[in-house]
């Protein structure tokens, strides 16, 4: 009935930083910016600014600091419309292995002589457009049931003033939560609460930190380093030219000169510029 909402199934399958292979099953949301305004859907994050004061603050008030990943947060938050999702092919299979009374009566064969399984999604799915604004009402309606009060000119910032005196804050990146006061047991007790809602996370305590992709150390001075070394060796990695040679700057003379008869870039390294300015912006 409503072929605009169909997306397909993608397996992906990464290397993590660490080494650890990691994959998940997401939807092709493309389909979807038909018929769905971006701003309708748009999901803040922690601005660089507010992340950055938060860890200064950090520092300065020596507070105690952990940073967690909540576990397919997504699937968490309930998808606020009808979105049918297709499987195909060995997905089908796959689908049917882990329950064969549910999906294996459902499961039909094309014109084409290819398998296609339809579901309706439940939950906000990996791709959707709308699923990564979903996440941020559900975990802030969280935060804020804690009596944490959302910064206005930053809605990834929560701060709640604790019965010492003292503010515990929480930034958080999409699923990345950082989360600081100056007594350990405040933020302990935290992590437990936000785990009994979300279920087990990942997290970090200590000095050091890597946080959406950067390395931070906690100083005894009351200072904090921000690092991304193994950040830009990626990128030294994958450029292919020589990087050698040293220079005063990078603004030369002809940086903002664009010569219309240069010779264009094959597909693979445009997508290799793209990728190594995007992070290096980041």
């Amino acid at each position: 009935e409503r072929h605009d909402a169909l997306v397909r199934s993608i397996t992906l399958v990464s290397e993590k930083r660490s080494g650890r292979i990691k994959g998940r099953t997401v939807a092709d949301g493309r389909p979807q910016r038909k018929y769905t305004a971006p701003e309708d859907v748009h999901s803040p994050t922690v601005s660089t600014e507010g992340l950055m004061t938060s860890l200064a603050i950090d520092a300065k008030e020596r507070r105690y600091v952990v940073t967690a990943d909540v576990e397919g947060a997504y699937l968490h938050a309930d998808m606020d419309e009808t979105v049918i999702m297709m499987f195909d092919d060995d997905m089908v299979d796959y689908m049917v292995e882990t329950n064969p009374e549910k999906y294996g009566p459902h499961v039909h064969i094309n014109k084409y002589g290819k398998k296609r399984l339809y579901v309706q999604l439940l939950k906000a799915l990996y791709g959707c457009m709308q699923s990564a604004m979903l996440w941020w009402k559900l975990l802030t309606s969280t935060l804020v049931e804690e009596g944490f009060v959302v910064n206005p000119y930053d809605p990834c910032v929560a701060n709640k003033t604790m019965p010492d005196g003292k503010q515990c804050t929480v930034c958080w990146y999409v699923d990345d939560l950082k989360i600081s006061h100056e007594k350990k047991e405040v933020v302990e007790s935290l992590v437990e609460k936000i785990e009994e809602r979300y279920g087990k996370m990942t997290v970090m305590r200590g000095p050091k930190h890597t946080y959406i992709g950067m390395d931070i150390e906690f100083m005894e001075n009351g200072e904090v380093k921000i690092l991304m070394k193994d950040y830009l060796t990626e990128v030294i990695n994958d450029f292919t030219e020589d990087c050698s040679r040293r220079a005063v700057t990078p603004a030369a003379n002809h940086l903002f000169r664009v010569n219309k008869n240069a010779e264009k870039l094959d597909e693979d390294d445009r997508k290799l510029l793209h990728s190594i300015t995007a992070k290096l912006l980041f």
